[in-house]
């Protein structure tokens, strides 16, 4: 889903309908050659940078992912270890497992409230 499509409200209201479980239920169904990938929302801003939510896992143990997408400058090393160099990524995107749906709606909140603090915190 495109941002520029829903405001936060909307945004909201649909993520609390979204058939989450019933999605999942019919992926787990579905032959493995029919499903490329988990149900998930996912909403980015005219930068590039965004927040995604997916179900993942069993029926009855099911966890959400929420990745979040912004540029950050990071080390790398090359010649087996021996220099070090900062490294600007400006796809890198975050993948934080174990969370709940609570916990996707709140990242959702925050990229529209755009409080990158918080979600560099918590999801970064």
């Amino acid at each position: 889903m495109n941002e520029q499509f829903f405001n936060k409200e909307e945004f909201i209201q649909k993520y609390e309908s979204f058939q989450w479980l019933e999605l999942f239920r019919l992926q787990l169904s579905a032959n493995e050659n029919q499903v490329s990938y988990s149900p998930l929302l996912n909403i980015e801003d005219d930068k590039g940078d965004g927040v995604s939510g997916s179900i993942v896992g069993d029926f009855d143990e099911y966890e959400f992912y929420i990745c979040y997408k912004s540029p950050i400058t990071r080390k790398k090393t090359k010649w087996f270890g021996l220099v070090e160099y900062d490294y600007y990524d400006k796809d890198f995107c975050s993948v934080i497992p174990e969370q709940t749906k609570q916990d996707g709606l709140k990242a959702f909140i925050l990229f529209y409230e755009r409080n990158s603090k918080e979600l560099e915190e918590k999801w970064g």
